[in-house]
């Protein structure tokens, strides 16, 4: 492994984000908020010391981002006009800078900005695994999810699987909050899919779930096309929800509701009367303190709670239907 650090500008860092990458696997999404990001640029304008940004040089042509991801990004959500510089931002040199945007700056300050010298250190000849040792060493004070550390094992072939079903619009109509997101919820979902589907005897979450998905070494075709088609199937059933409505397609409810496709399936329901009988279960009849509601309180993915859950839901389709 050989290191080296160089000296780059805010601007030069801004030419560059073309070849800029920030999908290594174990790299977390966009999780910082906007007032931290001001945070960061009110150092850059002020010349307060940032840590280095540690990148990879594998030879490809792209600079792969180890550690310095939501730096690097916070500054071209900057230069982009995506933000404000926060309420609470002290002036600089006599301007009030709060609450402004890059472009409303003066050209004084944006000078400071663009002129920030960064501390970028480079490694070359080095392994995919030694970066990845690199960047936990590195990220130990900021705890990653089991879920965030188990995507980084999970084999190629069944990520693009679960990143593939991941980008069916169904997904847009689930209640993920940004931050679930961010954090890859909506991936953990999908591997309880593959969990369910192939009859997996597990926990749908913690460690049970973890180790069956990282130690998958592909999705067999016949269970994808089996979860394309409940999803679809789920997709048909709730395309008439209003935004209201769908707040409660919650992760443990859609988790729940993928399973009992195959009731509903089995008694040859339309997707509309899933839909209707999803509505009268969630919407209509649904309390926090009704015996299924309290099945999706704390320890809602271990498999005695899923199997209670499951009883519950296709007794009341037994009634509805």
């Amino acid at each position: 492994m050989k290191r080296s650090s160089i000296q780059r500008t805010t601007k030069s860092l801004l030419n560059m984000r073309d070849r800029i990458r920030f999908d290594l696997p174990f790299q977390r999404n966009s999780v910082w908020k906007n007032d931290r990001r001001s945070y960061l640029v009110d150092s850059v304008i002020r010349d307060r010391y940032i840590p280095n940004i540690l990148v990879w040089d594998n030879g490809d042509g792209y600079i792969w981002v180890i550690d310095g991801r939501q730096r690097l990004e916070s500054l071209f959500f900057f230069a982009d006009g995506d933000y404000k510089l926060s309420k609470g931002t002290a002036d600089f040199n006599g301007e009030i800078i709060a609450g402004k945007k890059f472009e409303e700056l003066s050209s004084d300050t944006q000078f400071e900005f663009l002129t920030y010298n960064f501390t970028v250190t480079e490694f070359r000849e080095c392994t995919f695994e030694e970066v990845e040792e690199m960047f936990y060493r590195v990220n130990q004070s900021v705890p990653l999810t089991s879920t965030e550390k188990t995507r980084v094992k999970v084999s190629p072939a069944v990520r693009e699987v679960v990143q593939e079903l991941g980008q069916h619009l169904f997904f847009e109509k689930i209640a993920f909050t940004k931050a679930d997101r961010n954090r890859y919820v909506d991936e953990q979902l999908i591997w309880q899919f593959i969990a369910s589907t192939t009859k997996q005897d597990i926990d749908f979450g913690g460690a049970s779930l973890n180790k069956f998905i990282s130690g998958l070494d592909e999705v067999p075709a016949r269970v994808v096309d089996l979860i394309e088609q409940k999803i679809d199937y789920m997709d048909a059933a709730f395309r008439n929800w209003n935004k209201e409505k769908r707040k409660m397609l919650k992760k443990v409810h859609v988790s729940s509701l993928f399973q009992v496709v195959d009731y509903a399936l089995e008694k040859h329901w339309s997707e509309d009367q899933f839909g209707e009988w999803a509505k009268s279960f969630l919407i209509d009849r649904y309390s926090v303190d009704s015996p299924y509601g309290q099945l999706c309180q704390k320890g809602a993915t271990s498999k005695q709670i899923v199997s209670k859950r499951l009883d519950y839901m296709i007794k009341d389709m037994e009634q509805f239907g």
